[in-house]
């Protein structure tokens, strides 16, 4: 249809609550209680009482014999040890307990976290992935695998917003030659107007590349302290860890006990080359001129596409 060479696709993904009401759920006390009923000893009657009401029905079923229950109650066991919950939402196995954003809630509701990727372009979704981690740290493979068999083609730019900055994420891109669009979390603020109050926050402190040197608002220069290997990230790569400072500086400061509340001020970094190659892309016009794209695409579709799956 000649509509877009999809050359721009742009991730993000929300929550929905899985079709399950939340009295249809059983809890890994009561299924113990059972299989001890069923295979040890009988429960008495002030036991039964205290079962819940998915317990309870269960054990009154008649429909199904006690060694198809004990079965069904094994399995139920099995699902429970591989989510690490401690409870089962019996119309939807596969959703995990998550906080959803509805207003007002305080409990987490069985749900998936759906991964969504849209064209900046025509708005086209060009793929869908439910997964069952609540988090979108290490989404974007999974999604971007689908994409690729969808399409057919590969596009030269994925946007994204800062949750998904993992090194996972950024190597697996660079792999494909794709260019991520995705800040920091400091970036991020500046970009929506959202920077903090605190006049010594951390996005105050202004970098400079050539001298790789950090000036803090008071204008002195923070200098490289030191470089340390990082803890292996999930999913594998490591990071450095920059600590810069300035001790005699930081001494003598007028602002000595406002900006820092110990000996002096440290500013950490944590850097790779993949990482810190987007972050340079992030900090340019061109850069946040792109990605400014992504507000209105798959935002907007996410917030259509959970409406409609609440139909």
């Amino acid at each position: 249809m000649v509509l877009t060479d999809f050359e721009h696709v742009s991730i993000d993904g929300t929550i929905k609550e899985a079709y399950n009401s939340p009295f249809n759920i059983i809890k890994e006390k009561d299924i113990s209680l059972l299989i001890r009923h069923y295979v040890i000893q009988e429960l008495t009657k002030d036991e039964i009482k205290k079962l819940r009401r998915t317990a309870r029905k269960f054990l009154n079923d008649k429909s199904k014999s006690d060694e198809e229950k004990v079965d069904i109650l094994f399995y139920w066991w099995l699902l429970l040890d591989y989510s690490g919950q401690v409870s089962l939402a019996l119309n939807d196995y596969d959703a995990r307990l998550m906080k959803t954003k509805d207003k007002g809630q305080k409990y987490p509701k069985f749900s998936f976290n759906i991964q969504l990727g849209t064209d900046t372009e025509s708005k086209l979704i060009c793929g869908v992935n439910a997964v069952q981690n609540p988090t979108d740290h290490y989404q974007i493979p999974a999604l971007m695998n689908q994409i690729l068999v969808n399409l057919q083609i590969k596009p030269q730019k994925i946007s994204a917003d800062t949750i998904y900055s993992t090194l996972a994420n950024l190597r697996y891109l660079d792999n494909l030659g794709i260019t991520a669009l995705i800040p920091t979390l400091q970036q991020n603020r500046e970009n929506s107007g959202k920077q903090p109050d605190n006049p010594f926050a951390i996005d105050y402190f202004v970098f400079d590349e050539y001298k790789n040197v950090f000036i803090c608002p008071n204008n002195k220069e923070l200098t490289l302290d030191g470089a340390y290997p990082a803890p292996q990230e999930k999913g594998g790569g490591n990071k450095i860890k920059l600590v810069y400072s300035n001790y005699f500086a930081c001494k003598n400061c007028e602002y000595k006990g406002i900006c820092y509340n110990k000996n002096h001020r440290t500013i950490t970094r944590y850097v790779h080359e993949v990482s810190y190659k987007t972050e340079r892309l992030m900090s340019t016009e061109e850069g946040i001129k792109e990605y400014k794209k992504r507000s209105k695409t798959v935002e907007a579709h996410n917030g259509y596409f959970q409406k409609c799956l609440s139909l």
